[in-house]
């Protein structure tokens, strides 16, 4: 039945996907640091190419410590955010 589906504004066409090479960079410090045995616990929220955000976590991320440095990306996080308006 959604083949029967007209857009008010031509085909649809999805955008191309695009990557990052600073992310991609970042993701791949990370996973070096990971499998060296200097990273055992990570968090962090994630912007998709849909502009959804998610996060996740795995190792070990209990303890205060974790939960200030997520303070920390956060007060960072919104002075970006507040210089872009």
């Amino acid at each position: 039945m959604s083949e029967n589906v007209v857009s008010l504004h031509g085909t649809y066409v999805p955008a191309a996907p695009e990557t990052s090479k600073v992310v991609i960079e970042e993701l791949e410090r990370l996973l070096s640091a990971a499998r060296s045995g200097e990273i055992i616990g990570l968090a962090g929220s994630f912007v998709h190419s849909n502009k959804t955000i998610t996060y996740s976590y795995a190792g070990k991320v209990a303890g205060f410590g974790m939960i200030g440095g997520i303070e920390c990306l956060k007060e960072r996080l919104l002075r970006i955010a507040l210089a872009r308006e």
